[in-house]
């Protein structure tokens, strides 16, 4: 009875934190943002400028917890830094600020979050590569850093370092901040957009750079937005998926290769419910659950489990529980409805948080456990990758002293004495299924669910 009561505790106290799952991410050139419900910030991957925010510069391939706030709300990752906005409505911005892109009136890097003026009325926040677009409470637009293109939209070519007001509508909803240019909408469903049109990626039927916002065509039914490298991915209110721009490697799914400069309709489709524009690739989400991907696929980005471009949308695998898309630079990542984060592509500086730096052409999970830890007297340990087939790694800002691993009738079926601020459990012996880990640290113990493959 005694055996049964503690197995029921470490499931309750494992089931907990398994609720503690992400809720938002962001995907950049090289790095990855992440929250949780608990509102703490966690990010992954190149750092050389700071863009992680965790005060260094070296680049982390594990989901690492950034300063201790547990209000962050809005989060969004550009090409090297970060922006993001707290629940209070401030603005806070970290990373490479060489053209001022961060808007804290300088243009040093930034290695921690570092506040943005003093106003409380953000919304919305977008990352561009070397500029940052943002949206305030009242609607209005406002843009700042690199401008040689015309991507802040103020009509010059100058670069500006503090947030900066871009006309006078007041109507702005959405915003999404590519390589060089912007493309937003209005509340009235109109689409517009500026900055860099070498490829069409404005959408105008030019190639010719946009100074101001610039309407794109008539259509007020437009819904969603996403601005890739050199590419534009839109949904409209009746489901219905259209790109314009370049299209070298397919990333418009149009099937060919050829470069579209206004708004292509993509199949025949109306069920088309989210979208994400990366480099060259492009990820899509059906109302039905299911992942479509297309584009380059170099680095296995596309998770179909090999590197051969594809041209039109490609269903990947057969699941239907997918929920939330997110394309970077090389990788992509998605949540799935049960919480579990899953990443592939290009994984060089650690940027699927998978402990490694190998690249997958699969979706690979990470799971909530990973960013989502329960331990006693508030002590978290990382534990990943979760499943874990042949190794499973523990870190922890404590000395990890001992652990003890028991299966799901709690019985012990492995041990290990570390000693050391992470340990390396080699669990290929164990059958698949569900575990417990418990681990001893220096400043208390914790309890850790896990499955092994």
């Amino acid at each position: 009875m005694k055996q049964l009561f503690t197995l029921l505790l470490i499931l309750s106290i494992s089931l907990q934190g398994h609720a503690q799952c992400i809720t938002k991410i962001a995907a950049g050139g090289n790095h990855t943002l992440a929250t949780k419900t608990d509102g703490i910030l966690w990010a992954w991957g190149r750092n050389d400028y700071g863009q992680l925010g965790d005060g260094s510069t070296e680049a982390k391939n594990v989901p690492t917890q950034i300063a201790t706030a547990t209000n962050w709300q809005t989060i969004s990752a550009g090409n090297y830094h970060s922006v993001a906005i707290k629940a209070d409505g401030t603005l806070w911005a970290w990373g490479r600020n060489n053209y001022g892109q961060l808007g804290d009136g300088t243009t040093t890097d930034k290695y921690v979050p570092t506040p943005i003026g003093t106003d409380n009325n953000w919304q919305s926040i977008s990352a561009g590569v070397y500029f940052t677009v943002a949206l305030k409470t009242d609607g209005s637009l406002w843009a700042w850093g690199w401008n040689h293109h015309g991507q802040l939209g103020d009509g010059t070519l100058l670069d500006k370092n503090v947030p900066t007001l871009i006309g006078t509508s007041t109507n702005w909803s959405k915003i999404s901040a590519g390589q060089y240019f912007t493309i937003a909408l209005k509340t009235d469903g109109t689409l517009w957009s500026w900055g860099y049109n070498s490829f069409g990626q404005l959408g105008d039927g030019s190639n010719t750079d946009k100074y101001v916002p610039t309407p794109i065509g008539t259509a007020t039914n437009w819904q969603s937005i996403s601005a890739g490298n050199y590419h534009s991915l839109a949904l409209k209110a009746n489901g219905t998926l259209w790109a314009w721009g370049y299209n070298t490697y397919g990333g418009l799914g149009d099937g060919s290769n050829l470069d579209k400069n206004t708004p292509t309709a993509i199949g025949t489709a109306t069920n088309w419910q989210k979208i994400c524009a990366g480099v060259g690739h492009s990820v899509g989400l059906k109302s039905n659950g299911t992942l479509w991907t297309w584009g380059i696929n170099g680095n296995g980005q596309l998770g179909d489990g090999t590197t051969s471009q594809r041209y039109s949308p490609t269903q990947l695998g057969t699941t239907t529980d997918w929920q939330s898309p997110f394309s970077g630079g090389y990788h992509t990542l998605a949540l799935k409805t049960d919480g579990t984060l899953w990443a592939w592509g290009s994984n060089l500086y650690g940027q699927l948080g998978d402990g490694s730096n190998v690249e997958q052409n699969i979706p690979t999970t990470l799971a909530c456990p990973v960013l989502a830890v329960t331990a006693f007297d508030s002590k978290s340990v990382l534990a990943y990758p979760n499943p874990a087939q042949t190794v499973l790694h523990l870190q922890n800002t404590a000395l990890i002293l001992t652990t003890e691993i028991r299966d799901s009738n709690g019985r012990i079926v492995l041990t290990a004495t570390p000693n050391s601020y992470e340990a390396t459990l080699n669990v290929a012996a164990l059958q698949s299924g569900l575990y417990f880990v418990k681990v001893s640290t220096s400043n208390g113990n914790a309890t850790i669910k896990i499955t092994k493959e």
